[in-house]
């Protein structure tokens, strides 16, 4: 409470500082067609009266609405050059202490007297977008993308980490909260990464990263949120874009989709298919396993492993906007994701004495299949009140997800001069479904002085149903062991609301909000008649506040609380198994964790920024290998650490160097350490600091030619008693434009040099020292072809869901 509160008295003492009178200002406005239909992602230019120099490049949202904030004192010119349109020019346009909004309007686009084949925006925006609330990045500028899948796309974005296993993590801090089109996946952390491995990036668009979300976004998620909001070929008339792969190398893939849309004046008919396939060598990696008494080696367990798997993946998007009126707009969409992964697992385990006197060998092989299946349907309306920008929007989906994830395994085991003692054949059904109920409401209220005031009510309903069987397999036939088995049937209610406020003085904003969520779960455990019954009622505040100091440099101030709830699986107390000696159980009595976050950011020119984040968790959220009681194998259990703390500085500098060559590059410092104790052992631990490195660097050759470099390294991270090694990646990739450049060719090369070794991790838990390293192998390289074809004039529109959170915790 003592950091609450000289938290609060900061950004009081911040506040009555800066209430001045500043030069500063909004200009602000819409795109329309020649039908009074909203124009979508147009490009809208903002230049200085006195030079014509470039100030600042935005696109416009769905309702076609653009709007530039912290403008400081001076004359400005608004340009909009959209290929087809003639071009329009809004110049005089002067901010002063008396005058700080221009609202333009409507602005209607009338068409050019010339016919074009094909449409090109000219103009664009910059790769990285810094704003009051969230970092957004242009992923389909970036060349070295594609041919590459979203978990690819994610690894290359400043401070997001992904370890070997597809955990995410944001400047350090697990806990993650990944959406997709502002809806929450529903999914697991091993699921996650099966999707995101095959979601194609040239379904991308950008993505928004946010360490702390504004009130008007679900409070899940200590880590943040990243968002990635997917393309919609949304331009009048017929339009479509192909795009097909080919990758060769340790990991073989290849991908196809096909984009259509067809709009009118009437409605605006959509529909996105891909189909993806990849193919993993089995990857190679070597653990040792010490067992301690204090300080006496009982036994010692060296396991050589090898992995590979093969993923394939359907997914279609399709969605009709029906435009009712100018001002009302109602959205029918609907997805389905039809997957099917198969992983081979293959471990030798050679077990030793204290004395190091081998003791016997264990051969563990499994093979896993699922075929998750899931789809969603949603419908939105949206009535805008005004031009002032007053409207609400109510939104509701359903989904369904299907998980038939089927486990066999074989264990044969060895005395020490390699002689056959047993074999025991299991196979483990863990049938699951997941149905999610979603409904939204929201209201924007303008306010004077460019301001608005946003609020919003949200409620979700999920039903889990886990029914996983453990068989031993006898005589051909599979017996049912009970005791190794569970049913259990689980719900989970929250309902939400909000109110965000948003104003400019002078040169100050403030943006501030409070969430309310309330959480009823309930469930039961069929076999045990165990029950959990949970109801309780949290608050998150969110404040922001940005200081114009000058015409270069901008001081930013962020404050808000989170929480982490368990994914669905890690309350599921059924044992299953991994490896030869390794177990997974969930916890039942697993609480949420919660997160307090103080950030703030300097920014010089728009282009260098320097960012620093302190986080205080309470009931932080980790899953440990627990020693079994017969002392040879381990159950990764997922548990509460009473607390954490983090900090992280992040340096980033975006700048076109020259017209030929343009760098985003950032490095981000982080450590994190934690105190509390688990079973009696101390997890307290200071942690150490960790250096996290992301350039992207292109260089345009020609108006048809480009090239561009990515890499990341990051240094050896530590959370609780794990630590993992360093690693480094990086692509090149080659683009030429075609067809009078309707279409392209792609060749990207991921890590072309072999690196031999990830590195060396460790896990220090519970009289348990663990050792291991894995295999890289050279990454795939990527060629694609794509085209696009029609002769519409670019539009957009985007639909949100109002179930937004519930998605990322379900499966496993």
């Amino acid at each position: 409470m003592k950091l609450l509160n000289r938290s609060l008295l900061l950004i009081i003492l911040v506040a009555l500082i800066h209430l001045r009178s500043f030069g500063q200002g909004t200009i602000k406005g819409s795109i329309t067609d020649e039908k009074n239909m909203p124009l979508g992602s147009i490009i809208i230019k903002l230049k200085v009266t006195a030079d014509s120099a470039l100030y600042k490049a935005i696109s416009t949202d769905q309702s076609g609405s653009f709007v530039f904030s912290n403008i400081p004192q001076g004359s400005y010119t608004v340009e909009i050059d959209l290929v087809g349109y003639n071009k329009v020019i809004k110049p005089g346009l002067v901010i002063n202490q008396t005058d700080t909004v221009k609202d333009l309007g409507i602005i209607t686009l009338s068409p050019s007297t010339k016919t074009l084949s094909g449409v090109e925006i000219k103009a664009q925006a910059s790769f990285i977008e810094k704003q009051i609330d969230k970092t957004v990045v242009n992923v389909d500028q970036n060349i070295a993308n594609t041919g590459t899948n979203a978990l690819e796309v994610l690894k290359k974005l400043p401070g997001v980490q992904v370890s070997p296993d597809g955990q995410i993590t944001l400047n350090g801090k697990s806990g993650v909260n990944v959406t997709i089109d502002d809806k929450t996946t529903y999914l697991s952390a091993e699921d996650l990464a099966n999707l995101l491995t095959n979601t194609p990036s040239s379904d991308i668009q950008k993505i928004e990263i946010m360490t702390n979300p504004s009130a008007k976004y679900d409070a899940e998620g200590t880590g943040g949120i990243i968002n990635i909001v997917r393309k919609k070929n949304t331009k009048s008339g017929l339009n479509g874009t192909v795009t097909g792969g080919l990758g060769y190398g340790h990991n073989d893939r290849y991908n196809g989709s096909l984009a259509l849309s067809y709009k009118n004046d009437k409605y605006n008919l959509y529909l996105n298919n891909n189909y993806a396939y990849s193919k993993a060598l089995p990857g190679k990696s070597t653990v040792t396993a010490d067992i301690m008494n204090g300080n006496t080696l009982l036994t010692e367990e060296v396991s050589d492993n090898s992995r590979g798997n093969v993923y394939r993946a359907y997914n279609s998007v399709a969605g009709i906007d029906l435009y009712l009126s100018k001002k009302t707009t109602l959205t029918l969409t609907g997805n389905i994701s039809d997957r099917q992964a198969t992983e081979n697992i293959n471990s030798l385990v050679t077990s030793f004495d204290g004395n190091h006197n081998q003791t016997g060998n264990e051969n563990f092989a499994a093979i896993n299949k699922d075929k998750p299946f899931n789809y969603t349907t949603g419908i939105q309306l949206v009535h805008k009140l005004d031009t002032a920008g007053r409207q609400w929007s109510a939104d509701a989906d359903y989904s369904s997800y299907r998980y038939k994830p089927g486990q066999y395994n074989t264990i044969i085991n060895y005395d020490p001069s390699g002689n056959f003692l047993s074999q025991d054949n299991v196979f483990i059904d863990e049938r699951r479904t997941l149905q999610i109920f979603g409904a939204r409401m929201d209201y924007v209220q303008p306010i004077s002085g460019g301001g608005k005031i946003e609020t919003g009510l949200k409620s979700s309903y999920v039903k889990t149903n886990n029914n996983s069987t453990y068989y031993n397999q006898v005589g051909g036939q599979n017996l049912a062991d009970s005791t190794q088995s569970d049913y259990n049937v689980n719900s989970e209610n929250i309902n939400a609301a909000y109110i965000n406020f948003n104003r400019q003085y002078q040169k100050f904003t403030v943006q501030a909000g409070l969430r309310a969520e309330q959480t009823v779960m309930k469930g039961q455990q069929l076999f045990t008649n165990a029950a959990i019954d949970r109801n309780y009622l949290q608050l998150f505040p969110t404040l922001f506040l940005s200081d114009k100091l000058d015409d270069q440099n901008t001081f930013n101030f962020q404050f808000g609380r989170r929480t982490d709830r368990p994914d669905y699986h890690e309350l599921v107390p059924f044992r299953r198994p991994l490896s030869a000696t390794l177990y997974f159980q969930g916890n039942p009595n697993l609480k949420p964790n919660l997160d307090w976050h103080t950030g703030i950011t300097w920014a010089y020119r728009n282009t260098f920024f320097i960012t620093a984040e302190y986080d205080v968790v309470r009931d932080y959220l980790r899953t440990f290998p627990y020693l079994d009681s017969n002392k040879m194998t381990m159950t990764r259990i997922p548990t509460n650490v009473q607390g954490a703390h983090s900090w992280d500085v992040q340096i980033s500098y975006n700048k076109e160097l020259a017209k030929w060559f343009t760098t985003n590059t950032s490095v981000t410092i982080y450590q994190n350490s934690f105190n509390g104790n688990a079973n009696g052992f101390s997890l307290d631990d200071p942690g150490f600091a960790t250096v996290d490195l992301v350039s992207n660097n292109t260089f345009r050759c020609s108006n048809k030619l480009s090239f561009e470099t990515d890499f990341e390294y990051e240094s050896k991270r530590q959370f609780v008693g794990s630590i993992y090694p360093a690693y480094f990646d990086w692509t090149l990739a080659l683009k030429q434009k075609i067809l009078h450049d309707n279409g392209s060719i792609t060749i990207n090369a991921i890590n072309p040099i072999v690196i031999p070794k990830f590195g060396n991790g460790t896990d220090h838990y519970f009289d348990l020292n663990q050792y291991g390293h894995s295999i890289r192998y050279a990454g795939p390289v990527i060629l694609t072809f794509t085209y696009r074809f029609g002769s519409g004039k670019l539009t957009k529109t985007q639909s949100k869901s109002g179930s937004e959170e519930e998605q990322k915790r379900a499966g496993g």
